[in-house]
C-alpha cells in the first residue's frame, strides 16, 4: 500500500492547530470563531500546508509569536469561508494591522494558547479581543494606566471584584482600539476614552471620547462595547 507523504505533515498540524469552534454571542451580528494552538508543535512549514503565506514581519519573530500569527490567520480564514466570502491573502499593513478583503471587516486576538476572530460584512468597524483574568497584584499595580479615578468608582461599583472589572476594562479599551484604529490611523492611549456606564446583567458598557483623535472620530462620540466571560477570560467585542 502506498502511503500518502503528506500524512505526516497534516498529522502534525493537527497536533499543533485545534479545530475551529464557533462561540455564541447575543450581542454581535458577525461570526466569532476560535481556535487553539500549541507552540511546542509549530512549525514553519505548516504556512505552506495552510496555504499562508509567511509575512516578513515575521523573518525575526520568536517561534511563540510566529505560531499565534498562523493560528490568527488560519481562524480568519475559517470565519471569512463561514461568511461567504472567497478566502484570500490577508496581507499585514500598516503597524502590523491585518489588511481584510473588500467588503469585510474584522479583528483577530491571541492569549495564552487561544486564537479568536470576529468578522462580520455588515459592520463600518469591528475589534475584538481575549484577555486572562489579571491577577490581584498586577490590577492594583497597572489600573491607573488603563481606568481614571472615575471610572475606578463605576467599576468598583458593578459588582465585580478588582481582578475582573479591570481585565473587562482593558479588553474593552483594547477592542475600542482596533475597531477605532483603521479611521483614527495612530495609537491613541487608553485614557482618551472613558467608561461611562456598565450593564453587568446585559454584558455591555459605554465608552466616550474624550478628546478629538481625528476629524472623523471627534471628542464626545460614544460607542458600545459588549463582553462575556469566556475559558476562564475575558471576550469582549466593539461594534459599530
Amino acid at each position: 500500500m502506498n502511503q500518502d507523504p503528506f500524512s505526516d505533515s497534516y498529522n502534525s498540524i493537527s497536533a499543533f492547530l485545534g479545530g475551529f469552534q464557533n462561540i455564541e454571542s447575543n450581542h454581535f451580528s458577525g461570526c466569532l470563531i476560535e481556535t487553539t494552538f500549541s507552540v511546542r508543535n509549530y512549525c514553519d512549514s505548516f504556512f505552506e500546508l495552510l496555504n499562508i503565506p509567511f509575512s516578513d514581519a515575521l523573518n525575526n519573530a520568536v517561534p511563540s509569536r510566529q505560531a499565534e500569527f498562523l493560528a490568527g490567520r488560519a481562524c480568519a480564514h475559517f470565519a471569512l469561508s463561514k461568511l461567504g466570502m472567497p478566502v484570500e491573502e490577508i496581507p499585514v499593513g500598516k503597524n502590523r494591522c491585518p489588511v481584510w478583503p473588500k467588503g469585510v471587516r474584522a479583528s483577530i486576538t491571541h492569549a495564552s494558547n487561544r486564537a479568536i476572530c470576529a468578522a462580520s460584512t455588515t459592520s463600518e468597524g469591528l475589534g475584538i479581543d481575549y484577555e486572562t483574568i489579571i491577577s490581584d497584584k498586577t490590577a492594583e499595580e497597572i489600573k491607573h494606566n488603563i481606568v481614571s479615578n472615575s471610572e475606578v468608582r463605576l467599576l468598583s461599583e458593578s459588582g465585580f471584584p478588582l481582578e475582573q472589572w479591570l481585565t473587562i476594562a482593558f479588553s474593552v479599551k483594547e477592542s475600542f482600539f482596533k475597531a477605532l484604529y483603521p479611521k483614527v490611523g495612530k495609537y491613541f492611549d487608553f485614557l482618551d476614552v472613558e467608561i461611562t456606564s456598565v450593564s453587568p446583567q446585559q454584558q455591555k458598557l459605554e465608552l466616550r471620547i474624550l478628546q478629538d483623535l481625528s476629524p472623523r472620530v471627534l471628542s464626545g462620540s460614544t460607542y458600545t462595547a459588549i463582553f462575556q466571560p469566556h475559558q476562564g477570560g475575558i471576550l469582549s467585542v466593539v461594534e459599530y
